[in-house]
């Protein structure tokens, strides 16, 4: 090879690099989990969100290079999808999978999706072979405890009740789900009218409900 065609093909490598590094950058910028599988199941890449919920171990977790899922029918599932991807290589048609997956906490579970990716056949098993998305929706609910904090001043517990008001969850079930005395959220009630300057619930779930952002618990 000549000395153009080795720069050539230097170029070509660092700017793959510099690709793959921006592409990194920006995964880890995005609220769910992301990772980024071999055929062989180990992870060649995971974002940083992915790698907070693994430490949580809440359900998922990272270990020796894969993901692993706490609830079998979870693994059932995520092994299922990487065979059927691996299987593309054989000319079955394109699959992507799409399930639930528990968490040892019993919380809201985690919502994962599982899509094929395409790269050369020379890498074998060295090939990038699926994208894994994992989605926690107790993250939806901070970001939106989180506005109403920045927009009202409100408390932690505050804003925690006013998710639960504009999602329709009576003040009695509301206390016994939080383990608080009835009382405590009277006050907390009170607290959340004095701040936004309602002094009825129907004003008080129409301001949260004319906010820009979704605040509705899920």
């Amino acid at each position: 090879m000549t000395a153009v065609g080795c720069r050539a093909d230097d170029n070509a490598n660092t700017g793959a690099v510099e690709a793959r590094h921006s592409l990194e950058r920006a995964l880890d910028w995005l609220a769910d989990g992301v990772a980024v599988v071999r055929a062989d199941g180990v992870v060649v890449y995971a974002n940083a969100t992915l790698q907070a919920i693994a430490r949580r171990n809440d359900g998922v977790r990272l270990r020796k290079g894969s993901i692993e899922f706490a609830a079998g029918e979870a693994r059932a599932r995520f092994a299922a999808a990487a065979a059927a991807i691996a299987r593309l290589r054989s000319g079955d048609p394109q699959t992507s999978t799409d399930f639930v997956a528990a968490r040892s906490s019993g919380e809201a579970p985690y919502l994962v999706s599982v899509r094929p990716l395409f790269e050369s056949e020379s890498a074998g098993a060295q090939r990038k072979a699926a994208v894994v998305f994992i989605h926690d929706p107790r993250g939806h609910n901070a970001a939106a405890a989180g506005t109403l904090r920045d927009i009202f001043g409100f408390t932690e517990a505050e804003a925690s009740l006013a998710q639960a008001l504009q999602a329709g969850v009576p003040l009695g079930e509301y206390a016994n789900s939080r383990e608080l005395s009835l009382n405590t959220v009277y006050t907390h009630l009170r607290r959340i009218k004095e701040k936004t300057g309602c002094r009825r619930m129907a004003e008080l779930i129409r301001k949260f409900n004319d906010l820009q952002v979704p605040l509705r618990l899920e």
